[in-house]
């Protein structure tokens, strides 16, 4: 049980890695960080907003499929992963946006 528990986490902390990452991608939100373009601290948020939302629905299907009734462990799971990857996110914004305003 534990060992399930275990990947379950890995997994989900993969997941919300890669999703996240896809959509800072997408949305171009290191270059305009770094160049000052426009307010990245938006893309920010929604980016990480949508891929926690993704990531919590995929949990819950997956888990309504195997018959589980986790549901809360799942999406508090996924709140607290994606917690981790905003505020790495926001520190990344919070460094290299106080770098341009020196240069």
């Amino acid at each position: 049980m534990l060992g399930h528990f275990l990947i379950d986490i890995l997994a989900v902390a993969i997941l919300t890695y890669a999703a996240t990452e896809y959509l800072l991608a997408h949305f171009d939100v290191r270059q305009r960080v770094i160049v000052g373009d426009g307010w990245p601290l938006m893309p920010i948020l929604t980016t990480n907003g949508l891929s926690f939302l993704a990531v919590s629905i995929l949990s819950v299907l997956a888990l309504f499929v195997a018959g589980a009734n986790h549901y809360a462990e799942a999406v508090m799971l996924c709140l607290c992963l994606q917690g981790i990857w905003l505020a790495r996110h926001l520190w990344f914004y919070h460094r290299d946006h106080l770098r341009l305003g020196y240069e």
